[in-house]
Order: C-alpha cells, then sequence, then structure tokens
C-alpha cells in the first residue's frame, strides 16, 4: 500500500480506521459486532481511564516510582489507552439514547386523562332514533304509519325509537341527488340514527318505492355496511317490505351495541327467520326483479353475519357468505358497480368474521380478493374515503397473514396499506376513522419492530398512538382512548427490550396499571383482559432485566396472566386465550427454576400444553415452534431436579420438535436459543449414563 499510495502514512491508516469503525459504532449501535466491540474496549479502556486520573494523585506516584516507572509517561500511555477504547462505548450509549424516546426530544408518554375516572356506564346507553319523513304519494300517510308501528314493535333489546318527522323529502320534478342532499341536511336540528325517506308510487303495482334509508353518524354520506349511503329499499308490497326495514333497522342497532360491547344476544334471529322465510315462498318471489333479489340478499347477509359474530354462530357466517354470493349473482361489476361493490367488501367482512371464529388460514386470502374487487370500484370513481376503509381492512387481513407467514415483509404490507389508508381520510371529516386507523397502524409498526432493527418502528407505531389521542379523550371515547394508551405502553415495553432499559419497563407497567384503574370490565371484559396480558408481559420483560430483583415481578405477572385467563377463553378468544396462557407457563417456569420448585414446573408445562391447543405447526409455525422450545425447556428444567432421564428426554424432544418447525426467515436469536437450549439437554443425558443420540 505505501508503494503505491506513498503519502499513505500508517498514522493516517489507523486514523481512518479509527474513524471508520466509530462511524458503525454510530449507525448500528445495537449490531452483534458492535456490542461485543464495545464489550471488548470498554473494560480496558475504564482501567486505563482510571490510571490516568491516579497519576494525579501523589500518593499513587509513589506508587508509581516504586514500580521504577517515570508517571507522566503512564499518565500519557493511559490517556491514549483511554481515548482509544472508551469513545466506542460512549458513542453506542449516545446513538441509543438519541434513537429512542426521550425527555430532550419528545416525552414517550402522552399521560393526559390518567387521572381522570372512567364516565359512568349509564353515559353509554344506547337508543336509536329512527324518523320516518311524510312519504311522497303516500294518501291518509297509510305506508308511513305501517313503517313506524313495525319498528316500534322490535325487540326491546335493540333500543330503537321510531319518530315522525313533519316533512316531506321530494322526489319528482328534480334531479336525485339533491334528494339526497336534501335527506342528509332535514334533520340537523334533532337527534336521529337514520331517516326512512322517498315515494311509495314510483315502484309497479304492489310494489311500493322507491324509498331510501340514509344513515347518519361521523360519516353520513356513507353507510358502512349498506353502500351507498342512502341505501335503496327493495321494491316490494308493504307487508314484505316491513319485513326487510325492521330487518335492516335492527341490524343498525345491533351492530351499533357491538361497537359498545352491548349483548343483543339472539334478538336479530326471529327477525332474520321472517325475512328467510319470506325469500324461500317462491309465489311472492317469482315477480321480484334482479335488484330487488339482490337486495334482500344483501340485507339477510348482514344481518346474519352481525348476528353470527355475536352468537359465535359458524352457521350464520356459513349463511351470510351464500346470501352475499346470491346478490352477487344479480349484481354485476358493469351494470351495477357500486352495488357489486358493495356486497364484495360485505363478503370480504364475512370471510373474516370466520376466520376469527375458526382461525381457518384458507379463508385469508379470499377475503383479501373481494376488498380487492370492491376497491377497484372505489379507485375507478375516486371514492377516497371507500378506498381508505377498504385499505384499512386489507392491513387487518395482511396482519393475520403475517401470523402465520413469518418475516419482515409480511408485516410491512399491513404498515403499506394503513399509512395509503391515511392519506385518503380527513381527520376533520371523518376523525373515528382516522382515529382507528391510527391505532392499527401503531400496531402493525409495533410488530414490524420485531423484525427491524433499531427503535424507528416503535417511535412511529408511539407517535401514531398519539395522533388518536388527540382524537379520543377518557370521557368521550374512552375504550379508544384506553386502547390507544394501552399500545403506547406495550411499545415502551419493546423499547426497553431493544434498549435494556428497565426504566422503559417501568413507566409501562405504571401506564398499564393506570388504564386498569377503573376500567369498565363489565363492558368490554375481553379488552380488559388483553391489558391485564400486556401487564404480564412487562413484568416479565423487567425480570428478565434483572433476574435477581426476586420473585415478585413473576409472582405479579402470574397474577396478571390469571386475571386475564378470567376473561379469556379457549372457544371465545382462541389467540388471546393462548398468549395468555403462554405469559403464565413462563412466570410459572421461571418461578419454579428459581425455587427447584416441580409443583410451579408442572404447571407451566400445563400452561405450555394449553397453549398449543391453539397453535398448530401448519399455521401459526413460529408461535408453535416458540412454546414447544419454552415446554421443552420446562421439561428440562423438571429433569435436572431428579435422577432420572424421562424428563430431559422430553426437553429434547421438544427441542428438536421446535427446531423442525421453525420457518425460514424466523429470528436468528430463537433458533440459537433452542440449539443452545438442545445441546445443554443433550450433554447432561450423557453425562447421566444416555446412549441415544
Amino acid at each position: 500500500m505505501s508503494e503505491r499510495y506513498p503519502w499513505l502514512t500508517l498514522a493516517d491508516s489507523l486514523a481512518a480506521a479509527f474513524v471508520l469503525v466509530l462511524a458503525m459504532v454510530v449507525i448500528w449501535p445495537q449490531t452483534r459486532l458492535v456490542s461485543d466491540l464495545v464489550l471488548i474496549t470498554a473494560i480496558p479502556g475504564s482501567i486505563a481511564a482510571i490510571l490516568w486520573g491516579l497519576t494525579f494523585w501523589p500518593k499513587a506516584r509513589v506508587q508509581i516510582g516504586r514500580l521504577k516507572l517515570r508517571y507522566k509517561s503512564v499518565r500519557r500511555f493511559a490517556g491514549v489507552a483511554a481515548l482509544s477504547s472508551l469513545p466506542f462505548l460512549l458513542l453506542q450509549q449516545a446513538s441509543i439514547y438519541l434513537r429512542g424516546p426521550n425527555i430532550l426530544r419528545e416525552p414517550a408518554v402522552d399521560v393526559s386523562g390518567l387521572s381522570e375516572p372512567y364516565p359512568k356506564p349509564a353515559k353509554w346507553e344506547i337508543r336509536v332514533v329512527v324518523a320516518i319523513a311524510h312519504l311522497e304519494g303516500d294518501d291518509g300517510h297509510k305506508t308511513e304509519s305501517q313503517l313506524r308501528d313495525a319498528l316500534a314493535n322490535l325487540d326491546p333489546r335493540l333500543h330503537v325509537t321510531p319518530v315522525i318527522l313533519n316533512r316531506t323529502i321530494t322526489l319528482s320534478g328534480r334531479p336525485l341527488g339533491m334528494a339526497h342532499l336534501d335527506a342528509l341536511t332535514s334533520v340537523t336540528d334533532v337527534r336521529v340514527d337514520s331517516l326512512i325517506w322517498g315515494g311509495v308510487k314510483g315502484a309497479p303495482p304492489p310494489a311500493v318505492g322507491p324509498l331510501y334509508d340514509t344513515e347518519f353518524g361521523d360519516n353520513p354520506q356513507f353507510g358502512g355496511g349498506y353502500l351507498p349511503g342512502d341505501f335503496k329499499l327493495p321494491e316490494l308490497p308493504p307487508d314484505d317490505l316491513v319485513k326487510v326495514l325492521r330487518l335492516v333497522i335492527a341490524t343498525d342497532s345491533a351492530q351499533f351495541m357491538s361497537e359498545y360491547k352491548i349483548e343483543f344476544r339472539d334478538a336479530l334471529v326471529p327477525l332474520i327467520g321472517e325475512a328467510r322465510e319470506m325469500l324461500k315462498d317462491h309465489g311472492k318471489t317469482a315477480g321480484w326483479s334482479a335488484d330487488t333479489r339482490a337486495r334482500v340478499n344483501l340485507v339477510l347477509g348482514i344481518a346474519n353475519r352481525t348476528s353470527g359474530v355475536e352468537l359465535k354462530s359458524m352457521d350464520s357466517l356459513n349463511a351470510a357468505v351464500a346470501y352475499f354470493q346470491h346478490a352477487l349473482d344479480d349484481w354485476t361489476h358493469d351494470r351495477d358497480p357500486l352495488e357489486w361493490a358493495m356486497a364484495q367488501r360485505n363478503l370480504g367482512r364475512t370471510l373474516c368474521a370466520q376466520y376469527d371464529l375458526n382461525m381457518d388460514t384458507a379463508l385469508l386470502h379470499p377475503a383479501v380478493t373481494a376488498f380487492q374487487n370492491a376497491m377497484s370500484v372505489y379507485q375507478s370513481r375516486s371514492d377516497r374515503i371507500d378506498v381508505a376503509e377498504i385499505q384499512s381492512a386489507l392491513g387487518s387481513l395482511f396482519e393475520a397473514i403475517g401470523r402465520y407467514i413469518p418475516g419482515s415483509e409480511s408485516i410491512r404490507k399491513p404498515v403499506e396499506y394503513y399509512r395509503a389508508a391515511l392519506n385518503g381520510i380527513d381527520p376533520r371529516k371523518f376523525p373515528n376513522i382516522w382515529g382507528e386507523t391510527q391505532i392499527q397502524l401503531g400496531n402493525a409498526l409495533r410488530v414490524l419492530s420485531f423484525w427491524d432493527k433499531g427503535t424507528k418502528d416503535i417511535e412511529d407505531a408511539i407517535a401514531a398512538n398519539r395522533e388518536a389521542l388527540k382524537i379520543y379523550s377518557k370521557q368521550e371515547s374512552p375504550m379508544h382512548w384506553a386502547e390507544a394508551q394501552g399500545q403506547i405502553a406495550q411499545s415502551l415495553s419493546q423499547l426497553a427490550q431493544v434498549a435494556s432499559n428497565p426504566d422503559d419497563f417501568r413507566q409501562s407497567i405504571s401506564l398499564l396499571r393506570q388504564i386498569l384503574n377503573g376500567y369498565p370490565r363489565e363492558r368490554r371484559p375481553l379488552e380488559w383482559a388483553r391489558i391485564q396480558s400486556a401487564l404480564g408481559d412487562a413484568l416479565m420483560g423487567l425480570y428478565d432485566l434483572d433476574p435477581k430483583s426476586g420473585a415478585q415481578y413473576l409472582e405479579q405477572a402470574a397474577i396478571a396472566y390469571r386475571a386475564s385467563l378470567q376473561e379469556l377463553t379457549l372457544e371465545r378468544e382462541p389467540i388471546g386465550w393462548a398468549q395468555a396462557k403462554q405469559g403464565l407457563g413462563n412466570a410459572l417456569e421461571e418461578l419454579g427454576h428459581n425455587n427447584s420448585d416441580s409443583t410451579y414446573l408442572n404447571q407451566a408445562i400445563d400452561a405450555y400444553s394449553d397453549s398449543l391447543k391453539v397453535y398448530k405447526s401448519d399455521q401459526q409455525p413460529l408461535q408453535w415452534a416458540t412454546v414447544k422450545y419454552e415446554l421443552g425447556e420446562a421439561f428440562v428444567y423438571l429433569g435436572e431436579q431428579g435422577p432420572g432421564v424421562k424428563y430431559l428426554q422430553q426437553g429434547v424432544q421438544n427441542y428438536r420438535e421446535a427446531l423442525a418447525a421453525l420457518p425460514e426467515g424466523s429470528p436468528q436469536d430463537l433458533r440459537n436459543d433452542i440449539q443452545d437450549g438442545l445441546k445443554i439437554a443433550l450433554d447432561d443425558l450423557h453425562q447421566r449414563g444416555w446412549k441415544g443420540g
């Protein structure tokens, strides 16, 4: 090198190499190579710094002189050694600190509202008010009265109140769009959830119509399940129309109740039966148009899905899928684009509900196809909010797909979809949709941080939930507020793991406990249980950072997991139940290992075995392999307490099954841990005289 570059001296080369290594420490402070370098240099650098300082102490100089050394030479040598070694440690810690949330930049937690009590449950009482305008051409208000009486007799569990609006929304003699706009602005002075309006003499007798159901709320021009927002009711004779309208309004109320976790049980079942029997009567349906048939099928599909989710009924969800497919037989993409997209969208939602109930991954890709079909229509029409809602739904789907296809690319897709959705949502017009999407984005980023190095994803997750907290307050939207705060707490736990910072764990634990203080468990039992599980995870993380702190964190974690399992059940919430069982197993395993207590270890084995009732090697291979590894570890700990080899053999078997099931792209640290555990267990077996391989 010196012959080719005579200007390059040895000192220059060493200085350039030193600067390059310092840059690596700053850019990649948490990689294995940098961590090893810091560890190797920190010890001699610290010793050199101490020695350098001692040379300024007269008594130390005397001791240096007795060793026949000159203290100035020792000072110079120690100073050079310290300056060469300590910058690696200092720059690594500074880089980690500056990459994470801290008080010098932005507070990690939005604590606004934590001290406020949750609002009283009475504030959440549901009352669905349905206004019926005077119908054009309705002589003597006969049809109007029939509709009002039918809605007044709905099941009281649905809390529907019909009222008469003393005005007519004129249809004839003006563009239909003006009538829709008139409907939207007609009840701004009263609290109304939906408006029935239109005329009765525009349809071929004996049918009446066209009648419309306009929904109000945060996004009045869009109707959720029924799109367009002014859902055209099927043109039917009054007696049959009543059955369909009762089912439409009852389903709207049930969906509203489900958002607040208020049970309506089987209130929709008899109404579904009425409409289903009408649809089966070929004498009635023979004269129906394709559009009427499709609309009745759509209404039945949405009602069956709503009831099926409430009752955990796969039969109802299967019926919903069939009804949507029948609707798609009558509506086509070219002739009825909005209606076709509406049916596709509802089909996708129903397939997602089926997946949530039975975890059948075969349902996920057909659901993706259905949502993409709907989005193609909305994109062609530049319906930004509809596109955004579909993108958000696709984000949730790809999150589910990522559970059984591990790797950062699987979870990067939902992040991309959620961010694309937020670009199409105006928070001033659609605050709730925007806030919910921010929470979904935060959760996806938090999961992505398990795969990506550094803390950027965690910071972005915290920032997304802070954005949601600009919309949700503890008093006005307590459940959304608690969800966003809980996500921040979980992000803090992950930040603590990445930076090995127990203070972040303590902040997470404190935040979770404040969220749980007064939490309306009776209204949201499953959400309460999930927060308890997150508290258990944070306590376990704090113990992992400081195992010598005693068993207090393990015992508190076990209490939190057991509390969550009071609400989580295998039948109702299989994944959450399995995760809580796994966490409980971890706490019990550590308690058993630390105390040499076989009772705790046997309980841990039972908890892990329960978790494996949900996780399957062909559906959730990463989760299955992780639990198998933990189960193997519990067996090995149990085997170490006795002279036999049975438990050690079971541990080896579980380790090997875990390694075999690990899919490509799994975290390398997990693979290394399993291999290390397997080697230790085999060495122990061989020392006990076992001749196996």
